[in-house]
């Protein structure tokens, strides 16, 4: 069975997350490097295949390299990153019933200014402004209604989001990118 798009993203994601979560108090001196240490251990499973070899990890490391640069020019402005942070809220529906709404947030960030900034990964193409207005995407738009409602570990309710963004993880030209909603 061939490889999927959904394989590819799986490894980014899980390398991206692990490299968020060994070092969000600081980044190591080479970051770029570290990640493609990490990297390593979520491509190994896949690099069997041709593809893998020969198209999926050169744009990881392209990623890794953009990464690093995106990352140590953000750190600039927080105070407390937390990655892959599971949250939820339960919601009333009638005296005797609620629904809980849970989320598992790739990113969130305090920063300087006392404000949360809420981030999801993609290494496809993200959701428009648009799609995210109209509630057609609602994924970080819920993360930050679950964030408000102090439904995240060690985050007060009441806590002031600040920015909801995607950053894109392609490998192509360029091979990351923000998109701030």
């Amino acid at each position: 069975m061939p490889l999927s798009a959904a394989d590819r993203g799986s490894a980014i994601h899980e390398a991206i997350g692990a490299f968020t979560e060994e070092f969000a108090n600081q980044l190591p001196p080479d970051p770029a490097r570290a990640l493609r240490q990490i990297g390593e251990k979520y491509f190994a499973p896949l690099m069997e295949r041709p593809e893998a070899r020969a198209l999926w990890w050169p744009r990881f490391q392209r990623i890794a390299t953009w990464f690093a640069n995106w990352e140590a020019a953000r750190r600039d402005h927080l105070d407390e990153l937390m990655a892959e942070q599971k949250g939820s809220i339960s919601i009333p529906l009638t005296p005797d019933r609620s629904f809980t709404l849970t989320a598992r947030a790739d990113r969130i960030e305090r920063r300087s200014d006392g404000t949360y900034a809420l981030l999801d990964y993609k290494t496809g193409q993200p959701p428009t402004g648009k799609q995210v207005r109209m509630g057609l995407s609602p994924q970080l738009t819920l993360e930050a209604a679950i964030l408000r409602e102090g439904g995240f570990e060690g985050i007060p309710a009441d806590s002031l989001v600040g920015q909801l963004a995607y950053v894109r993880l392609s490998g192509n030209n360029p091979p990351g990118e923000e998109r701030v909603l």
